[in-house]
């Protein structure tokens, strides 16, 4: 599509351009930022489009934000993006809030039998027939000045993102499925989710579940160290320490500048530079109460006959998102369903705490898996259908 758009780049421009899309009841948004040399995410541009205009909008010259944060921050106002994370997670840290209510047209697609995270490219062909240019996907948008086409590529992101949300908004209603997209998005709109809890970090370093609790509590203490750092200097937090290293020295029994300078990873500027900081923190895990060190989720005992009851239940999840249009992954992981199997030889006290068993899901197919394992419900095969069928055994 080609220079349907207005680029504003002044003060002025921008409450001009809000005021018109204040107007609207729908609005698809669009961020392009880089995040490769920090910490926190480079805001390079912002688009917004309505159904009449669209807006690619320069936060690199513009002071004043507040008029596009007042009209994302507008619960009136319905804000459409295609895998949201990132782009919420941007306009959370330059706001102070979330642009709620909120369509994430990733998860919708997830929910209408598209796949589990569809590019945004392989969605408007599908929904759209319309091939999108990829050209300008590695753009580096924080040149100045920025080009026509990749002007042109940023608005397109959200002006062919209309029409994908109403196809979609059509097609959720249609299949009584709106209400599971607000359950899917909750933790999307949840501020809570946008914040960072140094304490809690460790759990995303690589390699932790390799570790016993007393070195996951040296690892709490080591990751919160460089998260520290990584904030403060707003770089990546492996230009710090690496994941693999910050494993090591988790797993060490003693730590003292000799033992770092053996370690493969940790460079003679790192010590020199952070060595006693390493240690300090690295103490401060060491000497945690066991009462507080920090535990892995005790992963499922299989009883015996487990694969088996898997299988079972696999099946009549597959069977079950062929019904209904959905990927079964979509549904649940074989890790919950090989929980599920193995609770299901004993069946004694209630089922463990699964997602499955929770909300749309246990709707759509958590009570008949449930009600498999009590043998209330059989699978077998029909002759005449193509798919096996769910038989009451009452």
């Amino acid at each position: 599509m080609s220079e349907n758009y207005s680029y504003i780049d002044t003060t002025d421009a921008l409450r001009q351009a809000c005021n018109e899309l204040a107007k609207a009841t729908v609005l698809c948004v669009d961020t392009e930022f880089h995040r490769e040399k920090t910490y926190y995410a480079h805001f390079a541009l912002l688009q917004i489009a309505s159904r009449e205009q669209c807006y690619v909008i320069d936060p690199t010259v513009i002071d004043d934000l507040s008029p596009v944060w007042e009209l994302m921050h507008n619960e009136s106002i319905l804000k459409v993006f295609h895998a949201a994370r990132q782009d919420l997670e941007i306009i959370m840290l330059e706001s102070g809030g979330l642009p709620v209510p909120l369509f994430d047209t990733q998860v919708a697609a997830a929910l209408l039998g598209y796949g589990q995270q569809i590019g945004f490219g392989n969605l408007v062909q599908r929904i759209l027939n319309k091939a999108l240019p990829k050209q300008e996907s590695f753009s580096d948008w924080l040149a100045r000045p920025l080009t026509s086409k990749q002007l042109t590529y940023a608005a397109d992101d959200v002006i062919f993102l209309m029409p994908v949300y109403q196809h979609l908004e059509e097609q959720l209603q249609a299949k009584g499925r709106r209400g599971w997209l607000l359950e899917e998005q909750a933790t999307l709109s949840s501020e809570e989710t946008y914040r960072i809890d140094r304490q809690e970090v460790y759990w995303r370093v690589k390699g932790v579940n390799r570790l016993r609790p007393r070195q996951l509590a040296i690892l709490r203490e080591l990751a919160a160290w460089r998260e520290d750092h990584a904030m403060h200097k707003n770089i990546p937090r492996r230009r710090i320490v690496a994941d693999d290293p910050l494993i090591d020295l988790s797993k060490k029994d003693h730590l003292d500048l000799n033992t770092m300078g053996r370690m493969r990873g940790l460079s003679d500027g790192v010590i020199k530079r952070f060595g006693s900081e390493i240690i300090a923190a690295w103490n401060r895990g060491a000497e945690c109460p066991e009462e507080d060190w920090p535990r892995l989720h005790p992963r499922s005992f299989h009883t015996s006959g487990t694969e088996l009851r898997q299988e079972l239940l696999d099946t009549l999840v597959r069977l079950r998102a062929e019904e209904e249009s959905i990927a079964a992954n979509i549904l649940v992981n074989q890790r919950e369903l090989g929980a599920l199997a193995s609770w299901g030889k004993q069946r004694k006290g209630e089922p463990p705490e699964l997602s499955i068993l929770h909300g749309w899901r246990r709707e759509l197919v958590g009570n008949d898996l449930l009600r498999l394992l009590n043998g209330e419900i059989s699978l077998r095969i029909n002759p005449e259908r193509s798919l096996p069928e769910i038989r009451d055994m009452a």
